[in-house]
């Protein structure tokens, strides 16, 4: 037994047992099994329906003639089938798949076909349950109805308030939870999402309430109707995760997505980083340990626990890992077939060669939610452009010489091919939101308060706020409390017969180029003033103004140019002083 890792504020413990087991009352006689199953679980597929490549791009046919592509929904299928079908078998052990949010967003073909291929392809998997994710809420309230009419299996999501949305209330499989018989015995799954949807979408609708209150509550009145075995199954990340395990006494698992958190128990598999182990167990303050696992995202992996409960409903034992779903992993014939469905309007994006790179165009979350990348300066300089072209500059080059986008705005990175081309799919896996863009007039007082929330995002649990920026160039500094962080700060001048720095200066005015969703508050920012003139609504969304700058540049080759400059945390070590890398 070693100790992993505490949980801030929770004065919690987090324990890897080498050995695979847990005992859920360890000073009495091992307790007699009489309820074994298998859980299978994915989390933020992202709608990578076709397989992919090693960083979840596209699945080059290069890639795919030296086996060098994973996960797709038919390698799922394949598994969640594989194990289904052995617990037919005489003695055969029964099989719970779980799905834990977020198969929207993220490719071409979501981009194209929207809750139609979505729900197409999750019902060839039919989850025996799904917690939303916060992406299912991308088109707010409206465009999750079509999603959840169209499912063929229960929908759980027990923190969501619906008074006030008589639609979604009545809405077909929407539940708080749902109860699953596993050879007589009765196993609630009670579903969550995280509350930060109303910051990370385009709803309106403020429906999200605390997770560990709706969970207690739902769990309480499962525990009424003589449910011993309880899943808390949802959608607000690792930490969130952990926390429900610690103040949710009668939830016996944790199956969470939403932070692509990647859980392992020996070496590193692949190229993901390990977050911790798989599972990680949390203790209650009545000695309970509770299981929490992820398992990473875009169909990479697929989650594998079994697990054991003696007739009270005590978790008694549990043993499992991620399986990687690379070339050895079967495809199943009949979701490949589902694909060609969809297939031709993907391919008349494909074979629209829009532009051609010369280098790998970073669309890392790990690297654009933290620090500048090439993709973010390639997108902001897109937007740039679009507006040079409007040419309500007057006299001056342009009237807009600023653009932001935040890191989670960019779904992929575009990797090089042979031939370098970049095709209109690419932009639209870049791009999959398709926000439309705006220019908004803003003191420089509200511009520094944009870049010191940015700079934020270092302590923040989800960073996917983190501005890449066209026309700034920012030093932050993380040694400063936050709201102190930005040390200097100069912007690109508009009314100028040449683009020059200068200092940001807080009383002046600046237009800045934003989407919808930024400047209608997404992420916690500020991109509009209170009594200002009205933003004015841009030509183009963003798709076709990347689209029409690749076309316009035909070969490009974005670099990193130093527009965000950060100064490392200094942390102190008891012997000698370190740096950290944030």
């Amino acid at each position: 037994m070693k100790i992993v890792s505490v949980l801030p504020g929770l004065g919690l413990i987090l324990i890897c047992l080498n050995i695979g087991q847990l005992e859920a009352f360890p000073t009495k006689a091992p307790a007699k099994v009489v309820t074994e199953f298998i859980i299978l679980h994915n989390n933020d597929m992202h709608s990578r329906f076709e397989q992919t490549s090693a960083n979840s791009g596209k699945c080059t046919e290069e890639l795919a003639k030296a086996n060098k592509c994973y996960g797709g929904f038919a390698r799922v299928a394949h598994l969640v089938r594989k194990y289904r079908d052995e617990a037919k078998e005489a003695g055969g052990m029964p099989v719970v798949y779980l799905n834990a949010g977020d198969t929207s967003a993220g490719t071409a073909w979501y981009f194209r076909f929207k809750d139609e291929i979505a729900t197409a392809f999750l019902n060839k998997l039919l989850p025996d349950a799904a917690s939303l994710g916060n992406h299912e809420f991308d088109s707010g309230v409206p465009g999750l109805l079509p999603f959840l009419d169209k499912v063929d299996f229960p929908i759980v999501a027990a923190n969501l308030d619906l008074s006030s949305t008589p639609k979604l209330r009545h809405s077909k499989h929407l539940q708080n939870s749902t109860v699953l018989d596993i050879n007589g015995t009765k196993v609630g799954v009670v579903g969550y999402i995280t509350p930060d949807t109303l910051d990370l979408t385009m709803t309106k609708e403020d429906i999200f309430t605390d997770e560990i209150e709706a969970i207690n509550r739902e769990a309480a009145n499962l525990k009424a109707q003589g449910v011993n075995i309880i899943i808390a199954l949802g959608h607000s990340g690792y930490e969130k995760d952990q926390e429900i395990a610690a103040k949710c006494q009668d939830v016996d698992l944790v199956i969470g997505g939403h932070t692509n958190t990647f859980l392992y128990n020996s070496e590193q598999p692949d190229s993901e980083t390990i977050d911790g182990p798989y599972p990680t167990l949390v203790n209650q303050t009545n000695g309970k340990q509770v299981p929490v696992v992820q398992a990473y995202a875009y169909t990479k992996y697929l989650g594998k626990l079994h697990v054991q409960f003696d007739k009270e409903g005590n978790l008694i034992k549990f043993d499992g890992t991620p399986i990687l779903l690379n070339s050895e992993i079967p495809r199943e014939p009949d979701v490949l077939e589902l694909l060609e469905v969809y297939r031709p309007e993907v391919a008349k994006l494909e074979n629209n060669v829009v532009g051609h790179t010369k280098v790998f165009i970073d669309g890392r979350a790990e690297i654009c939610h933290s620090r500048e990348c090439n993709l973010g300066n390639l997108v902001t300089d897109a937007m740039i452009h679009a507006r040079v072209l409007e040419d309500l500059g007057g006299t001056f080059w342009t009237d807009a010489a600023v653009a932001f986008v935040q890191g989670g705005g960019m779904r992929n990175g575009i990797e090089p091919r042979s031939d370098g081309s970049i095709t209109a799919k690419d932009v639209t896996s870049v791009l999959s939101h398709n926000n439309d863009l705006y220019v908004s007039k803003i003191s420089g007082k509200t511009l520094l308060a944009a870049l010191e929330h940015s700079a934020s995002m270092v302590d923040a649990k989800e960073p996917n706020g983190f501005l890449q920026m066209s026309g700034v160039h920012v030093t932050y500094d993380y040694n400063n409390p936050i709201g102190s962080r930005v040390v200097s700060a100069e912007i690109r001048c508009a009314a100028c017969t040449i683009p020059v720095y200068e200092p940001l200066d807080e009383d002046k005015n600046y237009n800045v180029i934003v989407s919808h969703f930024l400047l209608h508050g997404g992420d916690g920012y500020t991109f509009s003033e209170a009594n200002g003139s009205e933003p004015q609504h841009m030509k183009n969304k963003e798709v076709d103004v990347l689209t029409e700058y690749l076309k316009n540049h035909d070969l490009i080759y974005p670099g990193v140019e130093d527009r965000i400059s950060i100064i490392p945390r200094i942390v102190e070590d008891r012997r000698k002083k370190s740096v950290e890398s944030v």
